[in-house]
């Protein structure tokens, strides 16, 4: 009878850590995760969808804070012209060129009117409403901001978010080519109607959207088109 001998342990260990060099060798050389091409095109990619997820988001938010100040010119608009029905006469500052606005706007006060809290004198207590008194941050031309304000001889009346509109210039809303001064200019002259110059973004003979107050502002008026030609300048 043979005598069995039983398997020699070392050969199979042997093999089996060759066999374990062989597959960590090749796992080694195998590529893992992205080469530095790859990872660069990734960060690309992600950095414009939050690009355009910054936009969008800014834009959701312009269009509603605009919203916001046109139905607020509106309910103003309202109960101004409800003054005059029930009494005749529009809340007065005493001229067009009396120009009033509220105490928080951080423009110089026009030389005939004042900054107050009453900016549309007695509307408050004839229609039983708060009038605004926020002012407006980083909007319109050169993001210098702007304000509510408010002019009438009592047969007339301007009312207007100044400079108001966030975004951009555009003509939704309450667009009038008439209005007021300039942010370095406020304190004079009061209103002026369809301005052929800086204000309506004509320097020269050239028109430049970016520089129309008009189109960054709502504004609301009883002034017909006998009063004030508003009709644009080329360009516009």
């Amino acid at each position: 009878m043979k005598n069995l001998q039983a398997p020699k342990l070392s050969s199979y260990s042997t093999q089996l850590n060759k066999h374990n060099r062989i597959w960590y060798n090749e796992a080694m050389n195998t590529k893992l995760g992205f080469t530095i091409v790859e990872l660069l095109i990734v960060i690309t990619v992600i950095a414009i969808l939050a690009t355009i997820t910054v936009v969008t988001y800014n834009g959701i938010q312009d269009r509603a804070k605009n919203a916001s100040t046109m139905a607020t010119i509106d309910q103003l608009k309202d109960q101004i012209e409800l003054h005059y029905a029930q009494t005749g006469a529009f809340p007065n500052t005493g001229s067009l060129s009396n120009v009033y606005t509220h105490t928080s706007c951080p423009w110089a006060a026009d030389d005939n009117g004042q900054k107050t809290t009453n900016w549309i004198p007695g509307l408050a207590a004839f229609s039983n409403i708060s009038l605004p008194s926020t002012s407006f941050s980083g909007t319109g031309r050169g993001s210098a901001g702007g304000c509510y304000v408010y002019s009438s001889d009592g047969a007339n009346y301007i009312l207007t978010a100044w400079n108001a509109k966030y975004g951009g210039p555009s003509t939704d809303g309450q667009y009038r080519r008439l209005g007021f001064r300039e942010q370095g200019f406020f304190n004079q002259n009061g209103y002026i109607c369809n301005h052929a110059g800086n204000i309506g973004g004509v320097s020269g003979s050239t028109y430049t959207l970016q520089n129309d107050y008009y189109k960054y502002s709502y504004t609301a008026s009883s002034l017909t088109s006998a009063e004030c030609n508003e009709t644009p300048p080329s360009g516009a």
